[in-house]
């Protein structure tokens, strides 16, 4: 990711519509998974907004690769221990987190199966993994670009990496469905221009779609409570590790 966009997200993320929903779709995705006294990894945790919340079920370990958003993880997330470390290997013993999160990274690295079986190596028995990615190749655009896309994901792909690395899928969907036809959109403009980086911007300035946005994906959690979406601009999978 370019490191400027760490300073638009951590300026953003406590409060924009899609930071908030994602942190309620994780909520209730983990629910029974949830206690008190666990330890958890936030796998990829960026500047770590996405993963403070889950300092009230205990100790959250936030791993990243970039310094610069370590340091709004010491500055802003007391509730988080940064560690500086790669998704593979990563730096910690076997089977010792409850409960690990990883939200949009596995697109960005280069061997996304082989992390995905660090992530596995790391979760206790019994405990789960939530894998919140980017869909649909036909999707990307110049944010991608921005953020140091290698990857999109199909829902089945991502169930794959899961039971690859010997897990057990729980639960498994595409989400925000209602951002598929603008983010195609987008894409074929994108295509279309000479310099569309320059001029794609970061998603997380544009504040005004947040009383758009929001309303919507309020719907679809609700809808996603009991069922599944068949398209969406994200892919979410919920594993666990067998006992």
């Amino acid at each position: 990711m370019e490191p400027e966009e760490y300073a638009r997200i951590a300026a953003a993320e406590d409060d924009h519509w899609w930071y908030r929903n994602t942190r309620a779709l994780m909520r209730a995705a983990l629910a029974p998974w949830l206690g008190d006294g666990q330890t958890i990894l936030d796998a990829g945790c960026g500047t770590g907004g996405n993963g403070a919340w889950l300092g009230a079920h205990g100790e959250v370990v936030g791993v990243d690769v970039a310094p610069e958003a370590l340091d709004f993880v010491r500055d802003r997330r007391p509730s988080l221990r940064p560690v500086r470390a790669a998704l593979d290997p990563l730096p910690f013993r076997d089977r010792c987190f409850d409960v690990i999160v990883e939200v949009t990274v596995l697109y960005s690295v280069a061997d996304d199966a082989a992390a995905v079986r660090e992530l596995a190596r790391v979760l206790r028995p019994g405990g789960a993994i939530l894998l919140l990615e980017p869909a649909f190749a036909a999707l990307r655009r110049a944010h991608d670009t921005t953020v140091h896309s290698q990857r999109r994901y199909r829902r089945a792909g991502l169930v794959a990496l899961a039971e690859g690395a010997g897990l057990r899928v729980e639960r498994s969907t595409y989400a925000y469905s209602f951002l598929a036809p603008p983010a195609l959109v987008l894409g074929l403009v994108d295509r279309v221009r000479r310099d569309p980086v320059e001029r794609a911007g970061s998603d997380v300035e544009r504040r005004w779609l947040d009383r758009v946005f929001a309303p919507m994906a309020l719907v679809e959690r609700r809808w996603l409570a009991r069922h599944r979406v068949p398209v969406g601009s994200s892919a979410l999978v919920v594993a666990s590790r067998p006992v």
